[in-house]
């Protein structure tokens, strides 16, 4: 069956306009609907490659739908407004035809757009050139949405910009939609280490006198862009344009450690101390342990995790597996289960086109992320929070036990 420009390819092509360099990009991450996991469309088998594009895939339900793709960062391309948001939320909705490149529905595809713009920052809509008329062009520019007009396969071009608007920049829920989208970099980089303290000592070598990379590589450890890419993720140090600064939960890092060792060269002197420890951070220093604690719980895939082994233990298990976390995480937040459990190159196996979980997936080592499993999960045990640290073997990997050092019910 010929196809010209069908959804999923309109889609990849709209994909690569807007963020072409995605995979060198930090700041920048998109995943696509689980109905583009399915092998064909509308009877044309979509090319693996095709898929390679559109890839990673995770379920998005916001509250006007489902959108084809959601993107966290900056377009490449020019936006109206880019100044009221450095790292804007984008929903792409993609309008295709399977034979006839000139019948996409785009006007549905604009209004689909534009009721996600109380939720996102900007909305756009990708079709064949051919279906991309002047009336089309009006529509979207009376509200606010970004038009893309796909040529091939692999070229597309924007011929109404997006503006900047809905949810902004502090709204709890755009907060959230980011959060869904980026918490890949849980391990895909941003805890390449495996102990607390390499995150609030980065807080505190920011706050000494010198340069912070020296000061973090001369008393915590060299690995600087690790340290820095967690302090981030768990909210101690802000990421701007003009430069790292602390946050406010980062500035009582700070002011503890000053309270207990007389400023933050005396702190930064004690972490040098702690340099190659395989003690519990726990044991080692109890009370920055307790702070430490503190920050992650306030970290959104830390909260999964207890919340998800709590369920499980009022349920009456009790030799929980990796597998078993990852599944109860799913029912508790889905999006935000997969992106912090499943490696992105295997999410089509774990979704299903419906975006419902392929159970029996999860008994494959190779699905899960390394540094859930590893990493955080040893972050997690130097708190206290877990008995037992975690493994790289994956081997190993179903059978390393997940349990709470403390369940609320046993609590007296």
């Amino acid at each position: 069956m010929a196809v010209t420009l069908a959804e999923p390819t309109v889609l990849a092509a709209a994909k690569d306009t807007l963020y072409p360099d995605i995979d060198t990009t930090p700041d920048q991450y998109a995943v696509t609907e689980t109905q583009f996991t399915q092998s064909t469309w509308g009877g044309w088998t979509i090319p693996d490659a095709l898929r390679d594009r559109l890839a990673p895939y995770n379920t998005i339900r916001l509250a006007a739908g489902e959108p084809d793709l959601l993107g966290v960062g900056m377009p490449a391309t020019d936006v109206l407004n880019g100044d009221a948001a450095t790292t804007p939320v984008t929903v792409i909705e993609a309008k295709g035809h399977s034979t006839d490149p000139s019948g996409a529905d785009v006007a549905r595809g604009i209004t689909q757009a534009h009721a996600h713009l109380p939720e996102v920052n900007l909305g756009y809509v990708a079709a064949p050139a051919p279906s991309v008329t002047d009336a089309a062009r009006a529509q979207a520019r009376n509200l606010n949405v970004g038009l893309i007009a796909v040529d091939t396969t692999d070229t597309a071009r924007v011929v109404e910009p997006a503006r900047v608007t809905g949810a902004g920049e502090f709204s709890t829920t755009i907060d959230a939609v980011r959060l869904q989208a980026t918490t890949h970099r849980l391990t895909d980089g941003s805890f390449p280490v495996n102990h607390p303290k390499n995150y609030l000592g980065y807080a505190l070598a920011l706050a000494a006198d010198g340069d912070t990379d020296a000061v973090y590589a001369d008393n915590v450890i060299n690995a600087i862009s690790g340290g820095r890419r967690g302090a981030i993720l768990l909210s101690l140090v802000d990421d701007q344009p003009t430069g790292d600064s602390l946050t406010h939960l980062g500035a009582e890092v700070v002011r503890f450690a000053r309270d207990q060792h007389g400023s933050v060269t005396a702190a930064l002197t004690e972490f040098d101390t702690w340099t190659g420890s395989r003690t519990r951070f726990t044991e080692l220093a109890p009370r920055w342990a307790q702070l430490a604690r503190s920050v992650a719980i306030q970290y959104e895939p830390t909260r999964l995790i207890v919340t998800a082994l709590e369920r499980l233990h009022d349920s009456g298990v009790r030799d929980v597996s990796l597998a078993d976390v990852a599944l109860e995480a799913t029912h508790i937040n889905q999006p935000l289960a997969v992106e912090v459990f499943f490696t992105q190159n295997r999410r089509d196996d774990v979704l299903t086109a419906d975006g419902d979980i392929h159970q029996p997936v999860l008994t494959d080592p190779t699905v899960y992320k390394s540094g859930i499993h590893f990493q955080f999960k040893y972050q997690l045990y130097h708190l206290g929070i877990l008995t037992t640290g975690g493994t790289d073997d994956k081997g190993e990997v179903l059978s390393n036990e997940w349990r709470l050092e403390q369940a609320v019910d046993t609590l007296s």
